[in-house]
């Protein structure tokens, strides 16, 4: 943190008047969003090789059943190595402080809220059909590392695109065909 405030002006953040519009923000944040997400997808997917499992994501997946903290309970090296995912993107646009601050708080809350273990009625996964929401997330922390898949942070593109999500999205099916079977018994 000490070295970040010199790196972001270095590379065209700014912090005086006039802010930017909301529409500036809103831009970069989704453009943060998508970025973030194809680099974490391939960042989290390395972090599941036998190797780097055992020695630094294991610490993350110490519970199968995730809850707000775990989202950031992991190895210093994962929090470095993935953290890299969430700055790429203020990095390359050299954002406003103010748009910096709304990215971390945002993407902060999003990812507690994908390790929350609770799907809500408000939860974003219901209105954004691409967005993945805990319930993405919990089959991803259930799984043994190396068939977990799930990889996104956020959205379900990347793992629908390259197949890492086949078993959840069976597991899905098989719910909705059980659920539909017990509503016909009564």
């Amino acid at each position: 943190m000490i070295f970040s405030y010199p790196v972001f002006s270095y590379m065209g953040m700014r912090s005086s008047l006039p802010l930017p519009s909301w529409k500036v923000i809103l831009t970069q944040i989704i453009f943060y969003f998508i970025l973030e997400d194809f680099v974490f997808y391939w960042g989290h997917r390395v972090l599941h090789t036998k190797w780097l499992y055992k020695h630094v994501h294991s610490v993350h997946h110490e519970y199968a059943t995730p809850f707000g903290l775990t989202s950031e309970y992991a190895h210093p090296a994962e929090i470095l190595f993935l953290g890299f995912a969430t700055i790429v993107g203020p990095a390359i646009t050299g954002p406003h402080l103010i748009t910096l601050w709304l990215w971390m708080v945002v993407r902060v809350l999003e990812t507690v809220e994908a390790h929350c273990g609770y799907h809500f009625p408000w939860s974003l996964s219901n209105f954004l059909p691409l967005y993945g929401g805990a319930d993405f997330h919990d089959y991803h922390h259930r799984l043994l590392y190396t068939k977990s898949g799930n990889y996104s942070s956020t959205f379900t593109y990347m793992d629908w695109i390259f197949g890492t999500d086949k078993g959840y999205r069976k597991l899905k099916e098989l719910k909705k065909i059980g659920a539909e079977e017990d509503s016909k018994e009564y």
